[in-house]
């Protein structure tokens, strides 16, 4: 692929994927400006890889691999998992519009959520963030590592542990 091509592509994964990205990156880490130096190394990789991608997985699916396999590396690299320090309403989410009515109770469940989510262990919090992105459990399962059924044995899992998780906060 020649650089033009190939600065297309990344222009085209950037603005499709970016904030997806950027939620998986508070998926591992929850420090704003760790979040952004976690986003660009993942940038990084993704244009470095970018001549690699021989379109096997599809697109997507690549992408969010080359995110958690970063991702990963990065904690191990620096070691600095940290709980839900700021709030999910901070990530620049396209958020559907919510009547102003209920916004505070809207920003206190989400960051209920969040919090919850940041007590699962690291593939439980990757398997609910993408779920939460609209991902299929076909779709997950290559990113995860684990099969279409055994995504669905985990979401339910999750679903009960989150259940729970919520439940004791609130008490």
């Amino acid at each position: 692929m020649n650089f033009k091509e190939k600065e297309k592509l990344f222009s085209n994964i950037y603005d499709d994927y970016k904030h997806r990205v950027y939620r998986i990156c508070y998926a591992y880490i929850y420090k704003k400006n760790e979040v952004d130096d976690l986003f660009q190394e993942i940038m990084v990789n993704i244009w470095n890889s970018l001549d690699t991608f021989r379109g096997d997985a599809q697109l997507g699916t690549w992408v969010y691999r080359v995110a958690v396999n970063t991702a990963l590396f990065h904690n191990r690299k620096f070691k600095s998992y940290k709980r839900v320090e700021t709030s999910i309403i901070q990530l620049d989410f396209t958020q559907p519009e919510v009547p102003l009515e209920n916004f505070d109770e809207d920003s206190k469940r989400l960051d209920n959520l969040a919090l919850a989510i940041s007590k699962l262990d690291k593939q439980d919090r990757l398997i609910i963030s993408l779920l939460l992105e609209g991902l299929t459990y076909d779709s997950i399962a290559p990113v995860v590592g684990i099969t279409p059924n055994y995504v669905g044995v985990k979401v339910n899992r999750i679903k009960k542990q989150l259940k729970t998780i919520l439940e004791n906060e609130s008490n």
